[in-house]
């Protein structure tokens, strides 16, 4: 049991940065979850949308419709369609291994991070295009490297210099 204490410092901070940025902070709040409380990966996500609800469904939604910044019509078919979908999902999450959630979260934050750089200005897409590549070489080195690891056997170095070795014995003994 973390003091509540840490709680409060992770609401706060994530809160600010969620009103600054936009965004539901449940992609903050997740990771902020395993690292510094020690959840589980489906006990992260769980705490997270019992968190969201109150503070960004109520206060932060009436604040934009004052401000004419809600598109009642797109909100409420939207809110209904996610509603369905977040059900749904919850029903299968218990199926979904512990590091099949990290890696899919991992990926959908890098391609979320990659789009904002991409579309921000030339220096950032230069910033991005380098690192998607370096992204792809590494996942390709060790795609190749995982695909040698289970159909090569390693080979016998020693073995080799061996039959080298009692090759040229051979040719010599025939030119004598």
């Amino acid at each position: 049991m973390f003091p509540i204490g840490i709680y409060v410092a992770i609401g706060l901070a994530i809160g600010s940065l969620s009103g600054v940025m936009g965004i539901g902070g449940g992609v903050l709040l997740v990771p902020a979850l395993i690292w510094i409380c020690d959840f589980k990966p489906r006990e992260a996500a769980g705490t997270t949308l019992a968190i969201l609800i109150p503070p960004i469904g109520l206060p932060a939604a009436w604040r934009a419709y004052y401000d004419g910044l809600v598109n009642l019509e797109a909100a409420l078919w939207i809110a209904g369609a996610f509603m369905v979908g977040a059900y749904g999902s919850r029903l299968i999450v218990d199926y979904i291994p512990d590091e099949c959630f990290r890696f899919g979260f991992g990926l959908l934050m890098m391609f979320v991070a990659l789009r904002f750089m991409i579309h921000s200005d030339s220096e950032a897409t230069s910033a991005a295009a380098g690192v998607s590549a370096t992204i792809l070489a590494w996942l390709a080195y060790f795609g190749l490297k995982v695909l040698g690891q289970s159909h090569l056997t390693p080979p016998d170095l020693g073995q080799q210099i061996r039959d080298k070795h009692e090759q040229r014995q051979n040719v010599q003994d025939y030119q004598i």
